[in-house]
């Protein structure tokens, strides 16, 4: 015999499969650290290996923003300051997307990615073109032009940001169907293409601050700048050796989406 729970709010009846749901007060809090919980185990037993090498990529960037901080602040440098906060920024989005993919949301870390590759672009932009700078700082400068400029010194910009766009942030296939918050078995397609992507925006981030701090980067393994072509804007060449693009295909996977726009 069934007998209401003190906390259910509402109760569903299905009279064909002879079946009651309740749903009760605590639902969202229960999803967010009871289910998480286990759903974050089954997560750790598929991916933790794919999450300690992300992790790895991760702390080194880190490294080089923050190195990098510091010079701009002893400099008073007031553009790459600016970059440091939006990559600092994207750095922090990659970790919540993460976050929330560990908890067993397979739809939603995607926008936060696309948002972390917006930021990283506007770095991007106003590395180049540093006469932007001022309309940044009056909040006058539109950040979706900044993919473009990005994606033409480096090329996986575009192609990553478009494909996020279509599947995630506009309504995609995963909108197209139910994604239930649970535990993971290893057979979600979904799951899969979400590592892909947590990899790739964590190795763009390394880029991205790469190029920013390039001075201060002993060893650069992506950039090399270019003498100056026109007055007031810096070109930059992206340049990995063979073995780096050996290392990117064995990091990324060569399934990986990154590998769709160019290398």
């Amino acid at each position: 015999m069934w007998e209401k729970h003190p906390d259910t709010c509402a109760v569903v009846v299905d009279p064909f499969n002879e079946k009651v749901y309740e749903f009760r007060r605590s639902m969202l809090i229960n999803q967010i650290s009871r289910d998480a919980d286990k759903i974050a185990k089954s997560f750790d037993a598929l991916h933790s290996a794919d999450l300690e090498k992300m992790s790895a990529l991760f702390a080194h960037c880190s490294a080089i923003l923050t190195s990098g901080l510091f010079r701009a602040d002893r400099e008073e440098d007031k553009l790459r300051k600016a970059c440091a906060e939006l990559l600092s920024n994207a750095l922090n989005s990659m970790v919540g997307a993460a976050y929330m993919l560990r908890g067993g949301f397979v739809l939603q870390p995607g926008p936060v990615v696309r948002s972390a590759i917006e930021t990283m672009a506007v770095a991007l932009h106003l590395m180049q073109f540093p006469e932007d700078f001022q309309k940044y700082q009056e909040h006058k400068f539109e950040s979706p032009r900044a993919v473009s400029s990005a994606k033409r010194v480096f090329p996986p910009f575009g192609h990553i940001y478009g494909l996020l766009s279509r599947e995630f942030t506009h309504i995609g296939t995963l909108h197209k169907q139910f994604t239930p918050i649970r535990e993971y078995t290893g057979d979600e397609e979904s799951l899969q293409l979400n590592i892909q992507f947590l990899t790739a925006g964590i190795w763009m981030c390394y880029v991205s601050c790469e190029l920013v701090f390039l001075d201060g980067v002993a060893e650069p393994r992506y950039w090399r700048e270019l003498p100056e072509q026109v007055e007031g804007k810096t070109a930059y060449s992206y340049e990995p050796s063979d073995e780096e693009r050996t290392w990117m295909a064995d990091f990324l996977g060569l399934d990986n989406p990154v590998f769709g726009g160019g290398d």
